[in-house]
């Protein structure tokens, strides 16, 4: 249903990014990446450095699934989530303003939802 609107996708690094984009109905595109990323800030480094480097151009980019970190220092997690080192935080600042990245959790419209603290937890209440 979907396969008339694929104009692109692709394998970025082997079971860890994959993305695909569409040519929407209404003349423009969205790229949507999948990412799992590592439990450790030195393996991640690569995995956001490498999504910049597809640089995407479409009109929206959205770009999710298991991260894997925290921006946050102090939150809870392994200490391998709660931080970034430099390289890491680098890399993931660099993507998130080559492609206006915005949380999307952190919007007023998700956050109304519930007081759970973060994205990975889908046992909020509808």
């Amino acid at each position: 249903m979907m396969a008339p609107f694929v104009k692109e996708d692709k394998i970025l690094v082997e079971g860890r990014v994959q993305y695909i984009t569409l040519h929407l109905p209404n003349n423009s595109e969205l790229t949507i990446v999948n990412t799992y990323a590592s439990r450790t800030s030195r393996s991640r480094a690569p995995l956001w450095k490498r999504i910049s480097e597809a640089n995407f151009t479409t009109d929206h980019t959205i770009i999710g699934r298991d991260f894997n970190h925290f921006e946050e220092m102090g939150t809870r997690g392994t200490a391998g989530q709660r931080g970034m080192h430099r390289r890491e935080s680098t890399t993931w600042h660099q993507l998130t303003l080559q492609y206006d990245l915005t949380d999307a959790w952190t919007l007023d419209s998700y956050r109304k939802m519930s007081k759970k603290e973060y994205t990975y937890d889908n046992g909020r209440k509808g």
